[in-house]
């Protein structure tokens, strides 16, 4: 029994590290992105396009290698919360690149940096989890930082910009929040029709 736990708590910390540097490489990749999208010489929808085909045809194509001809039923098992999942992808994807066309890296990354609190805040009203004070001091300095920044980009004629990372922040917030009420659907497949419902 003793070993059996020894073991259970390597895999537990090996799974945290394994969730550590997938978290980092992840906030890595992300952070590139406005960088990119503005090098890339064609408009937002031709751009949406194409990153949704392949981004969504990849994404499938680890699906039937992972699960071979059963890959297909994943679809309907994720049910309607899966349907949810898609769809605030797809629109949090498209708001999120038309940003980037409308105001500065930097504040659509300011603007998203508040998604952990907003998504709180979700979780809070439809799950009734409760945040806690370190978690809604975080979200009260985060809402003051987004209202300063959007004042200021109102002043440069960025509030377009702004509004299109908003919405963003509020679909993946929303988006986390139905993953985290529906844990047990699998939703790979969700992650795969995201980018072929935005193309």
């Amino acid at each position: 029994e003793a070993q059996r736990t020894d073991i259970m708590g390597e895999t537990g910390r090996g799974q945290e590290g394994l969730g550590i540097l997938l978290l980092v490489g992840s906030a890595v990749a992300f952070s590139t992105a406005g960088y990119f999208t503005r090098l890339i010489p064609v408009d937002v929808w031709t751009l949406l396009f194409w990153r949704g085909i392949f981004a969504g045809l990849f994404v499938m194509g680890v699906l039937v290698w992972q699960h071979g001809a059963a890959a297909w039923r994943s679809i309907p098992a994720m049910g309607l919360p899966g349907l949810a999942v898609t769809a605030l992808s797809s629109s949090g994807m498209i708001f999120f690149i038309h940003a980037f066309r409308h105001t500065s890296v930097a504040d659509v990354a300011i603007v998203y940096a508040a998604a952990p609190f907003v998504t709180a805040g979700i979780a809070w009203l439809w799950l009734r989890e409760r945040p806690s004070r370190g978690t809604l001091i975080a979200s009260a300095i985060a809402f003051v930082g987004v209202v300063v920044m959007m004042g200021g980009a109102f002043r440069l004629g960025n509030m377009l910009g702004d509004l299109f990372a908003l919405a963003m922040t509020l679909s993946l917030s929303l988006m986390m929040v139905v993953l985290r009420r529906h844990g047990d659907r699998p939703m790979t497949a969700a992650a795969g029709l995201s980018p072929l419902l935005t193309a």
